[in-house]
Order: C-alpha cells, then structure tokens, then sequence
C-alpha cells in the first residue's frame, strides 16, 4: 500500500483588531429670560341689561328682567384694586331724563377676588390672577318718572395701583 503523504499549508494571516472610536454625545443648555411687566388688564365680557320697576321710578339691572354686565380683569400681582364708576348721565335716552336722576353701580367678584354688592365706588383690593366681576348699575328718579323711549348707560371698570 502507498502511503500518501498531505502536506496542509496554513497560510499566513493575521488578526487585527477594529475599535470603532464612538464620539460621546455631546450637549448644551439654552437658557431663555423674560420678564413679566407689573399690569392689570380689563376686558368687557358682556352687556348688561337695565329693565324698569312697577313706579316707572328706578332703570336698574337688578330689576325683573335686568341682566348684569361681565367684565374680566387680569391682574399680575396683589397691589391693583377695583372700582366701578357710575355714569353721570344717560347715553341714550328721551329727552329730559337725567333730571332729578341719581346713577350707581355695584359689583360682584369671583376667582382670584371674592366679593358681593360692593357699591362702585368702594375700591377692592384684586388677587393676583382672573377675576370676573358681574357689574350692576341703576338710574332712579327722585321725582318724575321715566318715560317709555330706548335708555342705555355705560360705566367703567378701573384697575389702579394702590
């Protein structure tokens, strides 16, 4: 028998290493500043509505058929207050109407301010943040009446410092 001899030739190679060089994540902060102005702001919601009583004496919208007005106030801190001012006349009505007539309003309060039937002309210190004021207003006669004719009356809300 013939003996066959095999020859097995590992070729030459090598191992190489491969490091994957990962760059690290990297990051910043970005700062953002601002500043928040000292203020108070007023927003008319809603019209009121002003209805007569049974003497044809008082144009009120606490009377049957009356509505409050709506306002919304926006105050940033504790050092406004508010009022409410009458209106010293009719902004519409028949001629003649504003004699013998005295005007005044009241006001109620919720959210950032409680409050119920301030007269106008009290001031009431406002929370920081909304308030909404449900705002009343009323013309009486001290002698007359009011006669039939379209009536309309506008007050105003104020925010002030204190």
């Amino acid at each position: 028998m013939s003996l066959r001899t095999f020859k097995f030739f590992a070729a030459p190679f090598s191992v190489g290493l491969c490091f994957f060089s990962l760059a690290k994540a990297q990051d910043a902060d970005v700062i953002f500043n601002g500043t928040v102005a000292d203020s108070c702001t007023v927003v008319a919601d809603s019209a009121g509505t002003i209805a007569i009583n049974t003497g044809n004496t008082v144009l009120s919208s606490t009377e049957a058929g009356g509505a409050a007005g709506a306002a919304t106030i926006t105050a940033s801190t504790t050092t406004y207050e508010v009022t409410v001012d009458a209106p010293s006349t009719f902004t519409t009505a028949p001629a003649g109407s504003d004699t013998n007539t005295t005007f005044a309003t009241t006001y109620d309060a919720s959210g950032a301010t409680t409050a119920s039937g301030v007269a106008g002309t009290t001031a009431t210190t406002l929370g920081a943040g909304s308030t909404t004021l449900a705002v009343n207003a009323s013309a009486t006669k001290s002698s007359g009446i009011y006669n039939s004719g379209t009536y309309s009356l506008t007050t105003t809300v104020r925010c002030t410092a204190q």
